[in-house]
C-alpha cells in the first residue's frame, strides 16, 4: 500500500489575529503589504477561511512581537 504525502501542517486562527491588528492601528492593506501577502488571503485568515503553514504563522507571530500560541490556537490539541 502506497504512503501519501503528508499536507503541509496548518493551525487554526483564533479571533486574536485581528484584534493584534487593530492593537497597532493597522488597517488590512498595511497589513498584508507588511507581511507580503494579498489582502484577499489576510481576510481569510481573520475569518477562519484559510489557515496559514507553520513558517508564516511564525512570521505572524514575529510580526506582533509575540508567541504563535499567543496568535494562534493548536488544532493537534
Amino acid at each position: 500500500m502506497a504512503r501519501r504525502k503528508a499536507a503541509p501542517r496548518t493551525i487554526q486562527k483564533r479571533d486574536r489575529f485581528k484584534e493584534l491588528r487593530l492593537q497597532l492601528g493597522k488597517t488590512q492593506r498595511a497589513l498584508s503589504m507588511d507581511l507580503d501577502i494579498t489582502e484577499s488571503f489576510l481576510r481569510e485568515l481573520e475569518s477562519g477561511r484559510a489557515n496559514p503553514e507553520i513558517t508564516f504563522a511564525f512570521k505572524i507571530a514575529r510580526y506582533f512581537g509575540t508567541t504563535v500560541d499567543d496568535v494562534f490556537q493548536d488544532l493537534a490539541n
